[in-house]
């Protein structure tokens, strides 16, 4: 599921609002605080008349924050599997400087060396084959440019997935198991392999923190957002809502006990460039 692109465009990102909690959450709870898209611009040297394609843009996060460095002529291309994605990245206000276009990554409908950029960050993992996205990153990038490819450790915010199997075992299944997070397939520990086929020049930057709530609320509504990837996995006799209201449940618990609830999280980026 998590790598059929017909479902990724009509359950996991059919729409902003999943994906917007996410983004918020990590936007408002991070601690220390950290920018992490402006982190991650930062890793390119911009003269501000590049042309950037962004590959599974989502929402459009990156958009405003990229703008802001194009400053000199340079075009944006926002690029997604997902027409709802695109739907909600075109109610933006948007500069003439970004076009957006619905393409698949392993099948990119552009000629050979005319991006200086692109950005792969936090979507290779959704990609069925990972490697032939890779080749196509390569083909679109000019002789010295960069691909920004930005992913979590392996173990990032495993928390989540706990949470919910103690609440499954708690409601009477004791043998409720869920899937790891989909992202293992491209994590900070694995990305290397499968970037350097294609790019001899791979570096990798990582910052640690932590989501920190001190209400159960927003730290409920994360793990809802996630419904559409881990409910089919529920044995039969939990509902969705059950398990939901379970967890929040154990949240609230461990903020009276604690103080906080603490999701521990490393995120990073792999800096990959085609040779000269």
């Amino acid at each position: 599921m998590v790598s059929d692109p017909a479902c990724l465009s009509a359950q996991l990102y059919a729409t902003k609002e999943p994906l917007a909690v996410r983004v918020r959450t990590h936007k408002l709870f991070t601690q220390p605080p950290v920018d992490f898209l402006a982190w991650v611009l930062g890793h390119v040297t911009w003269r501000g008349d590049e042309r950037v394609l962004d590959v599974g843009c989502g929402s459009g996060a990156y958009v405003e924050p990229l703008c802001g460095r194009l400053t000199h002529g340079g075009c944006m291309l926002a690029s997604d599997v997902s027409w709802g994605m695109l739907r909600d990245v075109a109610a933006k206000s948007l500069p003439v400087s970004v076009v957006l276009l619905n393409a698949d990554a392993m099948r990119l409908p552009l000629p050979d060396g005319c991006c200086d950029v692109v950005l792969a960050n936090h979507m290779l993992f959704h990609v069925p084959h990972m490697e032939a996205a890779v080749i196509e990153f390569y083909r679109v990038l000019r002789p010295g440019g960069h691909l920004l490819a930005a992913t979590n450790a392996r173990d990032a915010m495993r928390a989540f997935i706990t949470e919910m199997e103690q609440a499954g075992r708690a409601l009477g299944c004791p043998g409720v198991t869920l899937p790891v997070s989909p992202h293992v397939r491209f994590t900070l520990e694995n990305g290397w392999a499968v970037l350097s086929p294609c790019f001899p020049d791979v570096v990798r930057d990582v910052v640690e923190s932590a989501l920190v709530f001190s209400d159960a609320a927003p730290a409920v509504a994360y793990i809802d957002s996630l419904r559409p990837t881990y409910e089919p996995w529920l044995p039969v006799g939990i509902a969705w809502k059950t398990l939901i209201e379970q967890v929040e449940r154990q949240i609230r618990a461990h903020i009276v006990a604690q103080g906080a609830y603490r999701v521990a999280k490393m995120g990073g980026v792999f800096i990959a460039t085609r040779e000269m």
